[in-house]
């Protein structure tokens, strides 16, 4: 919708037509925990726009419950089918905008489709999950995985009186979180109930004889459970795209230049389906988020309707919360920063977010930056508060290309009640360029 509605903005004579294959448009898919601890009553409250709006307010032709089947590129058409009727009718177009989407990865593990297994994606998900808490009444939860996805749903799955277990793999929550934040979540898993176990691998899912989920198998222990969560991450809608042999990259990700143009002339691709590129070395880079699906929407409707604008790339921030604690990234991290040929130095502190008298919590911070020159590569975080803020302001440092004296002396707004003297961010800086 961030693309139909910007190419309506821009084009006010242009004939759009939106193909939707679900039953909502445009959705806060961020926000579903909050209706699934029951904070948000209704589903219809994360709709941003519905199909009578689209249609009647910007003049969108807006095809809901129907699957785009097919591309024909050198016809300039797609097939599409009507969910409802089974109807399958050809559609014509002059530029085509695909945004697929991506879907939530699911293992393939011996009854991973047995009742009382979700996923998270949709908002039919968040509703089949909340009727079944509702109704089943469970005692015992198990999420595949430890990531973003598992961390924001514990509360909500905690609020219920359940007993929660997170299945990782490897030895860290994260792949692409240092030490000291991973910590820090750790802890905060743990003081609230939070089971965290590590395997190499899943076995199978032990199913009763009415198919329903009853535990986890992994090796040498088996966990009982009444339901489970997979969240382990997402991969692109490709499918329409293989159709018109588009040429993928990263991720099995839809390939883009820079104008978001596919390998096929008059079709573009944005959000969770193709790539975009890292603003620290403008290399291809998989970061399927609302805030780059959103940017990207917007740029490929400009350049479809006859601009010629850039897609900036990403700086792979992300911001969430694990039950009170706020947790943030961005940048590289030091693997990262490695693998793209910079000479990282990390540097860790904790600090206070403001003047001690006040109260407060600490921040834990770890600044990564280039060693021969200091510039600024990323950073991460967890407090109670205060983070939103400084996430933001090491965007614009990297952005800006500052460096650690440049952030050390950087003029921060200050006062006792609501920021420290010496903001955290530069207390990091003044101990990097000690090292």
């Amino acid at each position: 919708m961030a693309a139909a509605l910007r190419a309506r903005r821009r084009r006010p004579d242009l004939d759009i037509t939106v193909v939707e294959s679900g039953d909502y448009l445009a959705c806060a898919n961020c926000s579903i925990p909050a209706y699934l601890d029951g904070r948000l009553e209704s589903l219809d409250s994360l709709q941003n726009l519905t199909p009578a709006q689209a249609s009647q307010e910007h003049r969108l032709n807006i095809l809901i419950r129907h699957q785009a089947l097919e591309i024909d590129p050198r016809r300039h058409s797609l097939k599409v089918r009507n969910r409802d009727t089974d109807q399958e009718f050809t559609l014509p177009y002059g530029r085509l905008i695909l945004a697929t989407g991506a879907r939530p990865i699911v293992p393939p593990i011996p009854n991973a489709a047995a009742r009382g297994i979700f996923t998270l994606r949709h908002l039919d998900d968040a509703r089949a999950l909340r009727h079944f808490l509702d109704s089943r009444k469970p005692r015992r939860f198990a999420i595949m995985g430890t990531g973003t996805i598992a961390q924001v749903c514990a509360a909500a799955l905690r609020s219920y009186g359940l007993e929660v277990t997170f299945i990782g793999q490897g030895n860290s929550l994260m792949a692409d979180l240092e030490g000291p934040i991973s910590e820090r979540i750790h802890e905060t898993l743990q003081a609230n109930g939070i089971t965290v176990y590590y395997a190499d691998n899943i076995l199978s899912f032990k199913v009763s004889l009415e198919n329903e989920v009853q535990a986890v198998e992994l090796p040498g222990k088996l966990l009982e459970c009444d339901g489970v969560l997979l969240a382990l991450g997402v991969q692109p809608n490709t499918d329409l795209a293989r159709s018109a042999d588009l040429a993928l990259g990263i991720n099995a990700a839809i390939r883009v230049d820079r104008y978001l143009m596919t390998s096929r002339q008059y079709i573009y691709a944005c959000g969770d389906c193709a790539h975009t590129t890292l603003r620290l070395n403008h290399k291809p880079f998989y970061w399927p988020l609302a805030t780059t699906a959103n940017r990207q929407g917007r740029q490929a409707a400009e350049n479809a309707s006859g601009g010629q604008g850039e897609d900036v790339g990403t700086l792979a921030a992300r911001l969430w919360r694990c039950f009170d604690l706020q947790i943030g990234r961005i940048g590289l991290s030091v693997a990262q920063a490695n693998a793209a040929g910079f000479k990282p130095q990390l540097t860790t502190i904790k600090a206070p977010t403001k003047a001690k008298i006040y109260g407060g919590d600490a921040l834990d911070l770890v600044l990564i930056h280039n060693q021969p020159d200091g510039r600024i590569l990323g950073a991460q975080m967890a407090s109670l508060e205060g983070v939103q803020a400084r996430l933001n302001s090491i965007a614009a440092a990297i952005t800006g290309r500052l460096t650690l004296r440049d952030l050390e002396d950087l003029d921060f707004a200050y006062t006792p009640e609501i920021s420290a003297l010496r903001d955290p961010l530069q207390i990091a800086a003044r101990q990097g360029r000690k090292h």
